[in-house]
Parts: structure tokens; sequence; C-alpha cells
């Protein structure tokens, strides 16, 4: 099925979107910031509850520049799961032992934010998508989408980001909402509340963000 991307600009706002997405934004205009350490330098997409620092947080969705080695930020309490978008990727090391790889693309890694990582980059710099989730809270994970398995989205589905090409949502009213590369989608939670169906084009790439609150 080819999608008609000029359905909607992800900036638009109407009474149907509320159905079903929150708000929908693009990377590109997202301002960088300091990493924790200030190691680096990382765009927030989302963080639960609205305007929450560090300390704060239920969950927290970024985009991080890696161009340099060094050490990532701890976070004790937090479950982390990275994905490596674009570049060279990185050997993740504790204790001077490598951990992970970081060297496929759209590969999620989950590790403890209590953990001391440090990187040792593989040649070009990287561009990494991020999941913080305080683990006593909630429990989160990050599903890869493509066109074969992206129409009914993962239950608990919290935001969605275009990794590579194009995609389309289709809510229960009416709404079309076109997301291309680099723009993401935040949906709205409720209880019992539908989720959009999502439509790929060929050889695209969607990160499904999934919450789950523990009771």
């Amino acid at each position: 099925m080819a999608l008609d991307l000029n359905l909607m600009p992800a900036t638009a706002r109407t009474e149907k979107q509320a159905s079903a997405i929150q708000f929908v934004g693009e990377l590109g205009r997202v301002a960088a910031v300091p990493w924790k350490n200030e190691g680096g330098q990382t765009r927030e997409l989302c963080v639960e509850p609205p305007q929450s620092d560090f300390a704060g947080f239920l969950w927290r969705v970024s985009v991080a520049d890696v161009g340099a080695d060094g050490a990532f930020s701890t976070f004790d309490g937090i479950d982390r799961t990275i994905v490596l978008l674009e570049g060279g990727g990185f050997g993740m090391y504790a204790d001077g032992q490598l951990l992970h790889d970081l060297a496929e693309c759209f590969v999620p890694h989950d590790f403890p934010g209590e953990q001391g990582i440090s990187v040792q980059l593989h040649g070009a710099p990287t561009l990494d998508f991020n999941l913080m989730v305080r683990r006593e809270r909630a429990v989160g994970k990050v599903v890869v989408l493509r066109e074969q398995n992206s129409r009914c989205l993962p239950a608990d589905t919290a935001l969605l980001y275009v990794a590579r090409g194009a995609a389309c949502l289709s809510d229960e009213s009416g709404l079309q909402q076109a997301l291309r590369c680099g723009e993401f989608a935040r949906l709205r939670d409720g209880q019992g509340a539908r989720l959009p169906d999502l439509l790929c084009t060929p050889g695209s790439v969607v990160l499904a963000v999934c919450i789950h609150l523990k009771p």
C-alpha cells in the first residue's frame, strides 16, 4: 500500500489528532543539551512527567551524539536501552572488559544505569537512541518495527520514532498522520485507549517505545 506522506505535516494539531496522538516532533528542532556528566550532548524527545529533571523522571527518551571515546553518565535505579541509529558504533566497557559491541544499527541493547560504562568508537561518530526507565515504577522496552510487522503496534506503545524511511499513523477517528525520518509521535495514555495502526514504507525502520507501569 502506497502512503500519502502529504496527508498532514508533523507540526499540525487538530481535534481529531488528540484522540490518539498527544504531540508530534522532529529531532532537528530539538535543542541539544549536555549529558549529565557533560561528556557529550543529547536531545530529549520526551520525558514523563513533563519537565522532569534527571532525579524525577519516570521515563525518558533521547537521541545522543557520541563523537569521542569516554564515559557514559550513571543513573541509579534506572534501566537503559540504547539503539545505534547511524555511525561506526562503539564498544561498551566496564572495568576494562568489553561488555557489548554496539556495531549494528537498529538492534536494542539493555543495561543497568548504575553500571560504569566507557565507550571506544570504532571510527565515525555515532547517533544513538536512548530509553531510560525508573525500574521500581515501570518496565520499558524498544521494539523495532518494519514494513512486515508494523500495522499492529505492541501493547503499551507510548512513543514512536522513525529511524529510517517514512511511515503513517491511522487511528479509529480517521486521522492519518505522516511521519518522516527523524520525526516522532507521543501517543496518548489512557485506560482502554485503542492504539493507532502504523504503516511503514518499504525499507523503513520505526522504533516503538513501550512503557508498562508497575502496580
